[in-house]
């Protein structure tokens, strides 16, 4: 195959529908704990769903009619590691799904975490092989392992499969922990993040909160030291983030910035179980703290999507 092909087919604006089926999750459990409105979690959900099959079929329509051939485009979709993005809110899908229809979202369940696997064996067993180059050293290398498998844990825990969401769970924790320090030195060694990568750096903050959301899945939403200790490292990443927002915005807004998502809906999740929990009064507050502050991220990340598309109208 021709090694100066390039891929055409893009699947990053899936990473959309990864951040608003999370948050839609997050405010169907707030509707249990806390007595909100169910109205709002599900509206979030159907609503992501029917985006999810928009961009997904937009995204297969892309791969077929590409010039490269659709047998090649697969081949180099295959390289891209947010491909993972596929199968992981195929899992999400899943979980929104499975009050309405048990039998249809068990299906989505399976393709979702069979699908994980067997595109992270293929990437990830393919960059052992050694000689990976470094501009694939970016916080997209998270996805196939860390966010997957905690994707998996989530759902298979909301289909009352916890010991099996465990043993995702253990899988995404353990990559995390073989990755983050191999990245955060080269985050401190190496040349900056080239400016139309920095946006990434939200995936960087995913772990600790979507790590916790998935043990919460799996755990029956019980608030203990290991979700406390993984809030902790999320909130020294989130500080950390503050610090580095203005160089993260230095190129503008994007569609990039969704990256940031995940991290945020699964605050809001784990922000209703503290909040839920209620220890004391400053827990109460830590939890609505991080409620509301995802919830206000991710709706800036749509009116922002609405200007650039907005922009984009103008143009034509």
């Amino acid at each position: 195959m021709d090694t100066e092909l390039q891929p055409q087919a893009s699947v990053s604006t899936l990473s959309m529908t990864l951040g608003l089926f999370a948050l839609g999750i997050a405010w169907r459990n707030a509707a249990l704990l806390l007595a909100f409105p169910a109205a709002i979690g599900e509206g979030i959900l159907g609503a992501t769903g029917l985006l999810w099959l928009f961009l997904l079929l937009r995204y297969i329509r892309q791969v077929i009619t590409s010039t490269n051939g659709a047998a090649r485009e697969c081949i180099l979709q295959l390289g891209n590691p947010f491909l993972t993005l596929v199968p992981i809110t195929t899992s999400l899908a899943a979980v929104a799904l499975r009050p309405y229809a048990p039998f249809p979202a068990c299906i989505l369940l399976f393709l979702g975490v069979a699908g994980q696997l067997l595109f992270s064996s293929y990437h990830i067993g393919g960059q052992w092989h050694g000689r990976t180059p470094v501009e694939m050293e970016t916080p997209a290398m998270y996805m196939p392992t860390i966010g997957a498998n905690f994707a998996s844990a989530i759902a298979l825990g909301a289909f009352g499969y916890a010991h099996w969401g465990y043993l995702f769970f253990g899988a995404g924790f353990l990559s995390w922990m073989s990755l983050e320090s191999s990245f955060l030195h080269h985050l401190r060694a190496d040349e900056p993040l080239h400016p139309q990568k920095r946006p990434l750096l939200g995936i960087q903050l995913a772990p600790s909160f979507v790590g916790s959301s998935a043990y919460l899945s799996c755990n029956g939403g019980q608030i203990d030291a290991v979700v406390l200790g993984l809030v902790g490292y999320g909130l020294l990443n989130l500080l950390f983030m503050a610090r580095l927002m203005t160089w993260v915005l230095r190129v503008g807004l994007s569609m990039s910035l969704w990256a940031f998502s995940f991290a945020m809906a699964s605050m809001v999740n784990v922000g209703f179980r503290i909040w839920h929990a209620g220890f004391d009064d400053s827990f109460v507050l830590l939890g609505q703290f991080f409620t509301i502050f995802g919830t206000a991220v991710i709706l800036l990340l749509l009116a922002e999507t609405a200007l650039l598309l907005a922009r984009s109208f103008s143009k034509q």
